[in-house]
């Protein structure tokens, strides 16, 4: 296969490499080698911190300075081409203004002056070096050419043999990562390059290289780094990857894990050996239904997603908003304990870049508050009437030192959701009109009437309700989206509705949710996934996805073939899951893997 070949060439090449360090050494003395596990970290902690893949910075601190070398004999290691330390720096033209001296001396200066150099190099793609695929930063094969310009866009380090065209597997940053590979536990890369032709590349007279073609989309799939997880991402183990008791290879084996989602626990430690050359971490993960627990290296784990939860609605909403607004003038806050107010909320909310946030009918969660109080809110709306969120919350809003408190309430559900569509304002060309008295349908679609500022209105089943009607009559809209079945909202409803209105439906709301993904051709790079049995996670969650340019998929534990279809024909693999496991299940989210 295509995505092997890459390893099946490491296999079949001896990787003999000269050490990259001269006898000559630099005047300065005293310098004093850093284990392999203290480099490890170093390392490590530098690549993360300036965003890029600990494995690319680790396998070019290894070529570099063949075995993590900085100092021997006490003294620092220089090349022959002036290049200083365990990156190698050199900077003849003072282009990053470097303190030679520090290099030297400062190993941690050393790995963070060589890590800000590729940063720079990474920025030349898609104007000096060609920039692969769409030039996510996560993707290890993106920084084939970025690699390469940091020792030097010159011949020899040329994909392509000038002679005959074939695959040059001699270069510089094929070394770089054939250790990627060898010290991850054989992780396969997707660098055939088969992409990249001989008529494509400049060879100029003074040795040295250039692109024609500056732009390139690789072929099968791609590696994303395993050294980026955080606490509550899922994640998708190998199958047969050990489970240890520690982080050790030597560590007693808990098990063997099936190819399943499984969900990281905490971040990752360094491997205890300390004195390795390992490039890989370990993270503590619990296997699906939290049936075992242990440590798993982190070439054996792939991404997934997340799960955005909290131990209750109040904190999963809380949850949710941290993860699109560090801080926000206005808060959207809905009742938690039922739907029918807040269901036509997302559309305003988004309009007011308003994170949605839960309380009681009768007071204001103490989290929901500190919430507020955290983002620095100045104002909050509160959806649906006094009978829905008391006077109560109110009070202890202003008391939180919250400017404005404004409600936005009719007497029924029907009339709330006019009267946000009023507040939502300018010129829709359509509305989005759902069931009343219930939640699946109107949430899944929020995100597409949130992104394109479409009021969500509510109806009857048999006849189209007067608040709505007057909405659509008010904003002059020349047509409706439909969503659901007749069981949901009859065809005598609709024949209501103006002239090109259409209708989405599925056969139960699971499929509904599909079908509104699949006909409104709605973005699916990462998808949100709720419980259809409840409103409120997807409710708060709607905004965020639609902040995101997203979708939300409702799922449940059953497998769904039309759900199963859609993953496979449009190859998703990002999956977020709004809630707990009491909400969305182990089982749900394996569901999703394809």
């Amino acid at each position: 296969m295509k995505k092997n070949r890459f390893a099946i060439l490491i296999m079949s090449i001896l990787l003999v490499f000269p050490p990259a360090i001269s006898a000559e050494q630099s005047s300065t003395s005293g310098c004093k080698q850093p284990s392999n596990g203290d480099i490890d970290r170093m390392l490590t902690s530098e690549a993360l911190k300036q965003d890029v893949p600990p494995e690319i910075v680790k396998a070019i601190a290894f070529v570099e300075a063949f075995g993590w070398i900085h100092c021997e004999d006490g003294e620092t290691l220089i090349s022959e081409d002036g290049g200083i330390g365990i990156m190698q720096v050199t900077d003849p033209e003072n282009e990053y203004n470097l303190d030679e001296e520090r290099l030297h001396s400062d190993i941690a200066y050393n790995i963070a002056s060589g890590v800000t150099i590729l940063n720079d190099k990474f920025g030349y793609s898609g104007s000096v070096i060609p920039v692969l695929n769409d030039g996510d930063r996560d993707k290890l094969e993106n920084w084939y050419f970025a690699v390469m310009a940091y020792n030097g866009l010159v011949q020899k380090n040329s994909p392509r043999f000038q002679n005959d065209g074939s695959r040059n597997t001699n270069t510089y940053q094929d070394k770089v990562f054939r250790w990627v590979y060898e010290n991850n536990l054989d992780l396969p890369l997707n660098l055939g390059l088969d992409e990249v032709k001989l008529e494509d590349l400049i060879y100029r007279d003074n040795g040295t290289i250039g692109f024609r073609k500056l732009s390139y989309k690789l072929a099968g799939p791609l590696q994303s780094t395993r050294q980026k997880f955080d606490k509550n991402d899922l994640v998708v183990s190998t199958a047969g990857a050990s489970l240890r008791e520690l982080p050790i290879s030597k560590s007693n084996l808990k098990g063997k894990l099936e190819r399943e989602v499984v969900t990281v626990d905490d971040t990752f430690s360094f491997d205890q050996s300390n004195n390795n050359y390992n490039h890989f971490v370990w993270y503590p993960i619990i296997t699906k239904n939290q049936s075992n627990s242990g440590f798993v290296a982190s070439p054996y784990l792939a991404p997934f997603g997340k799960r955005i939860s909290g131990p209750d609605r109040f904190e999963t909403a809380i949850e949710i908003s941290k993860q699109g607004w560090d801080k926000a003038d206005t808060v959207i806050l809905a009742r938690s304990e039922d739907f029918p107010d807040a269901l036509a909320g997302a559309p305003l909310a988004y309009k007011l870049d308003a994170p949605i946030l839960l309380t009681k009918q009768a007071s204001l969660n103490e989290k929901t508050k500190a919430r507020i109080i955290e983002l620095g809110a100045q104002k909050v709306i509160i959806l649906g009437g006094k009978s829905a969120v008391s006077e109560n919350v109110e009070s202890s809003l202003k008391k939180a030192g919250v400017a404005i408190v404004d409600r936005i309430g009719g007497a029924t559900r029907y009339e709330t959701a006019r009267l946000i569509a009023e507040e939502l304002g300018g010129s829709p060309e359509q509305a989005i009109v759902a069931y009343g008295k219930n939640f699946p349908d109107a949430l899944a679609i929020a995100p597409y009437a949130a992104k394109n500022g479409y009021p969500i209105l509510l109806t009857d089943t048999n006849s189209l309700n007067s608040s709505t009607s007057q909405a659509i009559t008010d904003a002059k809209i020349g047509k409706a989206i439909v969503v659901g079945g007749t069981a949901a909202v009859s065809d005598k409803t609709f024949s209501q509705l103006p002239k090109g209105s259409i209708r989405i439906r599925g056969a139960n709301r699971y499929v509904t949710s599909v079908e509104i993904i699949k006909q409104l051709n709605m973005p699916t790079e990462i998808v949100y996934n709720a419980t259809g049995q409840n409103f409120a996670d997807a409710l708060t969650g709607s905004v965020l996805a639609a902040k995101n340019n997203s979708s939300i998929l409702l799922i449940d534990d059953q497998v769904r073939p039309e759900i199963t279809n859609l993953i496979r024909s449009k190859q998703l693999d990002t999956f977020h899951v709004l809630g707990g496991r009491g909400a969305v299940s182990d089982k749900a989210v394996n569901n999703l893997l394809r």
